[in-house]
């Protein structure tokens, strides 16, 4: 019973510190792995937890599942991935995800219909759920970085550079993600005395920044800066201009929103705002695993790390 107790981490076992260390030696020399499986049946728990995201590809989402991984491991846990389209659509993969026992609890980042079906119907199951990278109000579970705040931090470096005319490459959607990183932009450009009127939509890939930048500086009022509300927007954006004759910084100024390794790699290297995801990941983790434990829904908002500006060599002042 000693060692039993000892090698599934019982707080309140006490025993001296040489008989510990004995216990672990043999354990060691013995290569022994608790049954997970054997646990699993007589707990009635799987030790796993669900990350479901609407593209498992985009680099952003891989920061965040770093975090969540590294946490759910120090917790004893195993990560499972899904695609949300996939566990929205396919009735059988849901059911057996989410009612069959796979997985004690699941974090979903929310983007479009099919996750919003999804959500309501995971709030009909018993496996608690966590939204990913968006304020939501209860009975829903949310942790999120401070968008609004990086939003303006990205905006107001191209306002110091002396840029006037800073379009908004906007993220589409209705979750918090999206308003804060408008009202942002908004709110650093009036502090400034400026107008934020040039705005198009720049959605969260290369294509869809390329097709918005393309539409501004088809517009009868060029931007000389630009804010893309996500970091591939930003690098479509960047690749239009190119496309247009136009130099980037030279006459063009770009920051992308969130950071990836690829970024200080392209031509010319991207200015960032950078947010924390790993530790969203794993505030993530933390947060579901208290609603196993019986816990209450609630709202985390990161703040520490704070946004951090990363300035590279897309932004210049203003000629």
């Amino acid at each position: 019973s000693v060692v039993s107790r000892l090698l599934n981490g019982d707080p309140t076992l006490r025993i001296r510190q040489e008989t510990r260390a004995r216990v672990l030696a043999v354990a060691e020399e013995l290569q022994y792995a608790p049954n997970h499986a054997a646990r699993a049946l007589r707990r009635s728990r799987s030790g796993t937890l669900g990350l479901a995201a609407h593209d498992l590809h985009n680099p952003v989402y891989a920061e965040i599942i770093a975090g969540a991984e590294a946490e759910a491991r120090e917790r004893g846990y195993v990560l499972l991935l899904a695609d949300v389209d996939s566990l929205a659509s396919d009735d059988d993969t849901f059911r057996r995800v989410m009612h069959g026992g796979a997985i004690e609890g699941l974090m979903l980042q929310r983007d479009g219909q099919a996750s919003d079906r999804l959500v309501t119907r995971a709030a009909g199951s018993r496996v608690p759920v966590v939204i990913l990278n968006e304020r939501v109000r209860a009975p829903l579970s949310g942790v999120a970085v401070d968008d609004r705040r990086a939003a303006e931090l990205a905006v107001r470096h191209l306002i110091a550079l002396g840029h006037r005319d800073i379009a908004y490459l906007q993220v589409n959607g209705s979750n918090s993600r999206a308003r804060d990183r408008k009202a942002g932009w908004q709110a650093a450009m009036r502090a400034a005395g400026l107008a934020p009127d040039l705005m198009v939509v720049g959605g969260v890939r290369p294509e869809t920044g390329y097709q918005g930048m393309t539409e501004l500086l088809g517009g009868a009022r060029r931007p000389t800066a630009i804010f893309g509300g996500t970091l591939l927007a930003g690098i479509g954006a960047v690749s239009a201009a190119r496309d247009a004759g136009l130099r980037v910084p030279e006459d063009l100024s770009v920051v992308g929103f969130h950071d990836a390794w690829f970024a200080e790699y392209v031509t010319p290297a991207l200015t960032v705002v950078r947010l924390p995801l790993r530790e969203l990941g794993r505030q993530a983790v933390r947060l579901l695993v208290q609603r196993i434990e019986g816990g209450a829904p609630q709202q985390t908002l990161i703040s520490a790390p704070a946004p951090e500006l990363v300035p590279r060599a897309s932004t210049a002042p203003l000629r």
